[in-house]
């Protein structure tokens, strides 16, 4: 399991259903699961020396605390506009940005039919997005190297 670092405080029930009404039922219950475990927070520097770390993931935006908790974030990031058309755009609500990567890159879910769960990665600075996994739990499974998650 990931060991992370430097998280926020501890998310209470009410906390969690503000964030499902906020972002919808298709909100993962995986992504939920690990937020009432981990809310934010950074990979430990030993997993990441070790080489453990089997994703390039710097940091998670918490959840209701913190400097840039996601709901900003998701404020913040009004739309997703590749200029690759393969994966389409993403309109204010249809994403979930959770994490990112050492460029400050974002990790986000998919909140549309058509993709709902599936994460991305968003490298604004060149309009670029790239397929990570078909769900949360199997972005988790791919946190650390040869072990699931």
């Amino acid at each position: 399991m990931p060991s992370l670092v430097d998280c926020e405080a501890a998310l209470t029930d009410a906390d969690i259903h503000a964030f499902r009404s906020r972002f919808g039922s298709a909100v993962p219950d995986a992504l939920i699961a690990h937020y009432r475990q981990f809310n934010g927070g950074s990979p430990a520097e030993e997993d990441v020396e070790a080489g453990r770390w089997g994703l390039p993931v710097h940091g998670f935006n918490a959840i209701k605390h913190g400097v840039l908790c996601i709901e900003q974030l998701a404020q913040d990031m009004d739309s997703i506009v590749p200029d690759d058309e393969q994966y389409g755009t993403w309109a204010a609500g249809e994403f979930l940005p959770f994490a990112f990567d050492a460029g400050g890159n974002s990790f986000f879910i998919s909140l549309r039919d058509q993709d709902a769960g599936t994460v991305y990665l968003y490298a604004p600075g060149g309009e670029d997005i790239f397929y990570i996994s078909a769900s949360f739990q199997e972005f988790r499974d791919q946190l650390f190297d040869g072990e699931q998650g």
